[in-house]
């Protein structure tokens, strides 16, 4: 079996019932499986159509995936059905995806964390909304008719203004952390959603999870704990994961080179990708610290921190900030060792067709951008 034969087996189940909303176009179960054979308009109705037309193709035990890449050029890997599907009964529990469910979700379905909110979906039974703009009052105006959210918190957090919209039940989200501001306005804009943080990578899938609440939205760098079936723990700083549902070719235990520690409660506490640790001058600096820091500040919507190469101290960084905080108040919060060679004000952070923020951009010197 293939996800092409679990969309054939909702299109006869479901089939009067919508599968995908873009915008003000809609299909149902048996329209979309009727339509993998064709050539349609619209990015994201195309790549649902291609994934499928590849798995009716060639129906074998792996398929392509890609990396969201954040930090480096995206990855192919190679997923088996099994290591998805076996996952999905754990996940749509904790996350609230059933047959009722109705989620938005926007981006690009060749990276992992879309496709996987796509496939969770199918597999429940459930429906999507999405939208082929780049406009957030239309999502709110989608929005207004789902049951769940699924969004990188990049853009997650476009959403926490205006009226509060009650009608969503969860949310969730990952690849970047939530601020504790973040969190606490998108819990005023969805008063009756439970929101999900998790940590995982597309080698790995999902790792762990936690529930955000106003108790612990402060505590940012905890990402709770492992979901069933997978173990965590940390060697030499570096975060190990003994999962069933990684990528084809890993061994377990795996690492990306993620770094961190587990509490007392066993839950994880993330200190910064492997890409980000900073060695200045033999003192070590996490750009996602920093980040934090600079994001709790008020008058700063947000930032990034990157990595750049320095002839005297072999690495320093960049503060990118959009917002409007004043460069004394930000040079005042931090710590000497924190304070960055650079501290630029942007309009915007660039990002990546994943959603998340693209550093290798910012890496550029800043008159090229």
């Amino acid at each position: 079996m293939n996800f092409y034969d679990l969309l054939q087996a909702r299109a006869k189940t479901f089939p009067d019932k919508i599968f995908l909303q873009v915008d003000d176009a809609a299909v149902t179960y048996r329209e979309f499986f009727h339509a993998i054979d064709t050539t349609p308009r619209g990015k994201f109705f195309s790549q649902a159509v291609s994934f499928f037309a590849a798995q009716k193709k060639n129906p074998s035990e792996t398929f392509a995936v890609m990396s969201g890449g954040s930090t480096s050029a995206p990855k192919i890997f190679r997923r088996t059905f099994a290591s998805w599907i076996d996952f999905f009964p754990t996940q749509n529990k904790i996350f609230r995806i059933d047959e009722t469910t109705r989620l938005f979700m926007h981006g690009d379905l060749n990276f992992t964390g879309n496709l996987n909110a796509l496939l969770s979906v199918i597999h429940a039974g459930g429906s999507i909304i999405t939208s082929e703009k780049f406009f957030p009052r239309t999502w709110l105006e989608l929005i207004s008719t789902a049951t769940n959210i699924y969004l990188v918190p990049a853009k997650l957090i476009l959403l926490a203004t205006g009226k509060p919209l009650a009608n969503v039940r969860a949310i969730f989200t990952g690849s970047q952390v939530l601020t504790a501001s973040q969190s606490l306005s998108l819990m005023k804009k969805f008063p009756a959603a439970e929101i999900f943080l998790y940590y995982g990578a597309s080698e790995l899938s999902f790792v762990t999870y936690k529930k955000i609440s106003a108790d612990n939205a402060a505590d940012v760098n905890n990402l709770g704990k492992p979901f069933d079936g997978v173990k965590i723990f940390v060697r030499d700083g570096k975060i190990f994961v003994d999962t069933p549902y990684s990528i084809e070719g890993i061994e377990n235990p795996a690492t990306v080179g993620d770094m961190g520690y587990i509490n007392s409660r066993g839950e994880l506490i993330f200190l910064g990708r492997g890409e980000d640790f900073i060695n200045r001058g033999g003192v070590k600096i996490f750009a996602s610290v920093v980040e934090q820091k600079l994001t709790a500040i008020d008058g700063v919507e947000a930032a990034a921190v990157v990595k750049v190469s320095d002839a005297l101290r072999g690495e320093n960084f960049l503060a990118y900030v959009v917002g409007t905080a004043d460069k004394k108040i930000i040079r005042q919060t931090l710590s000497p060792a924190e304070l960055p060679r650079e501290i630029i004000f942007v309009e915007s952070l660039p990002l990546t067709a994943a959603g998340k923020v693209d550093k290798k951009i910012l890496r550029r010197p800043f008159h090229q951008q």
